[in-house]
């Protein structure tokens, strides 16, 4: 999905929700200018911003990206048919589709490099996973601490806790992300 397609697809659940455009900027703690600038395909939200909105909206990456995933007792999910979304900082790959039988979700994220200024994220889910490659990295959680992760360290973050990782390497960070419940 492009820029394009984020900002009329923004622009459509908006209005359908009777939202109007600074109620929504306030909602989603961005400028209505921003907000306005992202409907019409002039700008294109970075990942964290669209969850702002998405949020704002009173729905989540998993619904806005939701992959059709075919009968329920399918196992597997080909990659063909997985959703992605993607900034210059970041890339999500869907790897798991919505479905009413599955407990969780999974998510394969790439960080750029050099991500100094990451932005903060909060989930109403609980967070886990596995940093493949790259990095080092730093974790953070708000008024908890800064830890380093490398290549097959694992992190788990609780629901409603601010966080964000920063790469302090060379090459993106390569990792596995699981959502308890699934919310991405």
């Amino acid at each position: 999905m492009s820029g394009d397609n984020f900002g009329s697809t923004i622009r459509q659940m908006r209005l359908e929700t009777r939202i109007g455009l600074r109620e929504l900027s306030r909602l989603a703690e961005i400028s209505p200018a921003s907000l306005n600038a992202i409907e019409k395909g002039r700008s294109s939200p970075t990942l964290a911003t669209l969850h702002k909105i998405l949020k704002a909206l009173g729905t989540s990456f998993a619904e806005f990206f939701a992959n059709s995933s075919g009968p329920s007792q399918v196992p597997v999910f080909p990659r063909k048919q997985m959703r992605s979304a993607a900034d210059k900082h970041r890339q999500y790959v869907f790897l798991t589709p919505r479905r009413q039988d599955m407990r969780f979700q999974m998510v394969h994220e790439t960080i750029a490099p050099s991500e100094l200024k990451a932005e903060w994220e909060v989930h109403d889910c609980d967070v886990g996973g596995v940093i493949l490659s790259g990095g080092p990295g730093r974790l953070e959680i708000e008024n908890q601490g800064e830890w380093t992760v490398r290549k097959d360290d694992s992190f788990y973050i609780k629901a409603g806790q601010k966080h964000r990782l920063v790469n302090l390497g060379k090459r993106p960070i390569k990792q596995i992300t699981v959502m308890d419940p699934p919310k991405y």
